[in-house]
């Protein structure tokens, strides 16, 4: 889960991987071995500084899914090592850099625009129900997307509160959206967001991966106000690792929707470190609560009626966007941990007494928190899972 706030992109050219981060702090684009100013659109990606930073200051307001408290503690790191979507996203993030430098003249102000201010836009964008009506990049997951939704509110008893939406990159293509999401959440006067769009249609027309790149549409988060945002990028990434596309939908669905039961709880339900509170063990927690949550739904008779084979690769999706990001207020957890959160999930609902009863959101609650030390304390799920029946 994510905030919607101002965001930084830092293209980390060396590593090959995007990583996003929710921080407002300021940087800027100086104290590169380059002159941006002299870079020629033959440039190499070391002239490209690895800390993006857009041209403009952005004006959200209301956007925020909880105001955080910037309180940085650090969690106990546990095993934690590399996953096959790592090696997918790296694929892409080269992709977008090098179509970024075949079709750049070498103006400074296009790396604000098409690395750092395309990402913010196609979110806003998301947010703000602009082309959100379909999923897959062709409409083809709308039908069964749809049918997800629909599931997930008669389990839940949560009918007619969440509003799903889908992310495309083709949202890109259109400088009216662009032009929009200037005009409203920028501080750019007219001639400025007339200039930044005359780059942004350079771009659009003269590369292959820009806004094409599923990086550009790879957001998946809840909000406070009810919204769920699911990019078509990060489902074909994941997918390339072997998953299923429907199995990848369900489980973001599943696990977003969690989250949204957090928010309807906020303030009633107890948890041993405050929820949403933006360090590193309370964000780690309440996304493993949300895994806990989707394998609870997926995995029950009346919710998602998955069989184990299928679990397995719901698990595995999970475990490939685990992180090692032990001291960032964003860690989700380790791809073990969260592998074990939803295998505990799993195990709650096999081994419920009355078969096909469902739980309350409040004893599916309390379940995950009698098993919360075990699950961070580092229980091999990679070892447990081939015990499940």
């Amino acid at each position: 889960m994510k905030m919607i706030t101002k965001k930084k992109f830092l293209v980390a050219l060396t590593a090959g991987f995007i990583f996003v981060s929710c921080s407002s702090d300021e940087e800027t684009l100086s104290g590169t071995e380059s002159d941006l100013n002299a870079v020629s659109a033959t440039a190499s990606i070391n002239s490209i500084p690895q800390n993006i930073e857009g041209n403009l200051s952005w004006n959200l307001p209301g956007k925020t899914s909880h105001e955080f408290k910037n309180n940085f503690n650090v969690v106990v790191p546990s095993e934690c090592g590399d996953t096959p979507f790592r090696s997918v996203i790296s694929f892409y993030n080269n992709a977008l850099i090098g179509g970024f430098l075949g079709s750049w003249d070498g103006n400074p102000d296009a790396i604000g625009v098409i690395l750092d201010d395309y990402f913010i836009i196609n979110q806003i964008a998301a947010f703000d129900n602009i082309n959100t009506d379909t999923f897959g990049a062709n409409g083809e997951y709308t039908h069964y997307v749809k049918n997800r939704v629909r599931s997930l509110e008669k389990f839940w008893d949560m009918p007619n509160l969440i509003s799903v939406r889908g992310q495309h990159t083709s949202t890109l293509e259109d400088l009216n959206v662009l032009r929009y999401v200037y005009e409203n959440y920028s501080s750019a006067p007219p001639e400025v967001i007339d200039y930044l769009l005359g780059i942004a249609e350079n771009f659009n027309t003269t590369s292959d991966q820009i806004p094409e790149n599923p990086l550009y549409a790879s957001d998946g988060f809840a909000t406070f106000g009810g919204i769920i945002v699911v990019g078509d990028g990060i489902v074909s990434m994941l997918a390339e690792t072997g998953l299923d596309a429907k199995v990848v939908w369900s489980g973001i669905l599943a696990h977003e929707w969690g989250h949204q039961i957090q928010f309807q709880n906020f303030g009633n339900w107890e948890y041993p470190v405050p929820a949403f509170n933006n360090t590193p063990e309370s964000t780690r927690m309440t996304e493993l609560e949300a895994d806990f949550l989707t394998a609870y739904y997926l995995t029950h008779k009346r919710g998602g009626t998955y069989n184990w084979k299928r679990v397995e690769d719901v698990l595995a999706s999970f475990f490939n966007i685990g992180d090692c990001g032990f001291e960032s207020p964003g860690h989700h957890g380790t791809p073990n941990q969260r592998l074990e959160a939803a295998r505990q999930g799993y195990l709650f609902a096999s081994n419920q007494k009355k078969k096909g009863q469902i739980a309350t959101a409040q004893s599916v609650h309390d379940a995950f928190l009698s098993k919360l030390d075990g699950i961070v304390g580092g229980s091999d799920a990679a070892d447990n899972a081939g015990n499940l029946h």
